[in-house]
């Protein structure tokens, strides 16, 4: 499935893929989408409301906590795969091709800005605070700006050869940076992204994200049902068993605590001890790529079906 294909590139589960898709794009958006009826591959809360971004260039907003969605067209029509917001108002999407828009009206409007990225696909970008985003992607492409997206400067990190896809970038509590992506690369910055320090990796697979739990703990998961547990910061690691070989692409923590794993066909898996063991929840019968927390025990998420609504509290 095309759809399903994307998803697993996008989202991290087959990054090799995203040099090696080759279809026809459509025109832009013109016209209002469904948001159960597109791809869509992340989402967030710019503080005002909710953007999500997908195939097409399509960004779709909702102001009453995912209850209706307005499409709005933005100048590319390629993939977006991320979105990060450094205020309510200015925000970067990036995507396949290099693709890097950029808005100023909190999502309502969307610029083009030159980047150099040699026409690699970004697969992520955040905020990390004060005007300084980074977003990422193939082939070891990292751009840095300081100015929240308005221009950016490449980056060259790990080593002089390194070229390796790359899933996501988190802060962490401690203010240092964590870095994963595919054949086991694992890393960590102390610099705000500027030079990046190798960590061994327990595993010489692909990671397709990463997150620091409330008690500290570090979270790694990828092809394969791989996950893998830190609690002291990436020195020594061990595996958390899932009884899955599906993908996980994305994972949170919700308030309450509870650790949210969910991936390819559906798998949605559940945590309530900082992630030492998962349970399998009712599957959703969905891809997701990314996720967020909306009300308690519930998430909005993103995938092959759009948005959709799903509840992950305890059943007691």
């Amino acid at each position: 499935m095309l759809f399903l294909r994307h998803l697993s590139c996008l989202a991290g589960v087959c990054l090799a893929l995203v040099s090696g898709l080759s279809w026809a794009e459509k025109a832009p958006l013109d016209y209002p989408i469904h948001p159960s009826r597109v791809l869509l591959l992340n989402i967030v809360d710019s503080g005002r409301q909710l953007v999500a971004v997908g195939e097409r260039g399509v960004v779709m907003l909702s102001a009453d906590s995912a209850k209706t969605w307005k499409s709005i067209r933005t100048p590319s029509n390629r993939t977006l795969t991320g979105v990060a917001f450094d205020s309510p108002e200015v925000g970067v999407a990036v995507g396949h091709g290099g693709v890097v828009l950029r808005t100023e009206d909190g999502g309502q409007s969307w610029k083009s800005i030159e980047a150099d990225t040699n026409g690699d696909a970004l697969l992520g970008v955040i905020s990390m605070g004060q005007g300084r985003m980074v977003t990422w992607g193939s082939f070891g492409l990292f751009l840095v700006s300081d100015d929240a997206g308005a221009s950016w400067q490449r980056v060259s990190i790990i080593d002089p050869d390194f070229d390796r896809h790359i899933s996501q970038v988190i802060a962490l509590q401690d203010g240092r940076w964590l870095l994963v992506g595919e054949s086991a690369t694992l890393a960590i910055s102390a610099d705000r992204g500027m030079t990046w320090q190798r960590l061994e990796s327990p595993y010489q697979g692909s990671y397709f994200g990463a997150l620091q739990t409330a008690s500290g703990d570090l979270l790694l998961f990828g092809m394969r049902g791989n996950v893998w547990r830190s609690s002291d910061m990436g020195v020594t690691w061990s595996k958390t068993e899932t009884a899955t070989t599906m993908a996980f692409n994305g994972g949170l923590q919700l308030k309450s605590g509870r650790i949210v794993l969910f991936g390819n066909s559906g798998l949605l898996m559940a945590s309530d001890d900082q992630g030492q063991q998962f349970q399998r929840l009712a599957a959703t019968q969905a891809s997701l790529a990314k996720a967020l927390q909306l009300n308690v025990g519930q998430v909005v998420a993103v995938g092959d079906r759009g948005v959709m609504t799903i509840n992950v509290g305890r059943q007691e």
